[in-house]
């Protein structure tokens, strides 16, 4: 095996042990909305949205940079 698919492999491992752990349901309230859903589905999501969020902002101090040497 590759160490890319190891360590691709070990990391999905770790997160359904994360899953099986937390999966007592919760409940969010984010202004006027509540949610309710496992524990491992919030706080994985909310993972994903700071990824995605880093992710935009990386991309747009990429572009401020080329711009500023032109």
């Amino acid at each position: 095996m590759k160490v890319k698919s190891m360590i691709a492999l070990g990391l999905v491992i770790l997160v359904v042990v994360f899953v099986i752990q937390n999966h007592e349901t919760v409940k969010v309230w984010f202004l006027f909305w509540q949610i309710t859903g496992s524990r491992a589905a919030v706080i994985i999501l909310t993972f994903a949205i700071g990824c995605v969020t880093g992710w935009l902002v990386g991309i747009q101090q990429k572009k401020t940079r080329r711009q500023d040497q032109r």
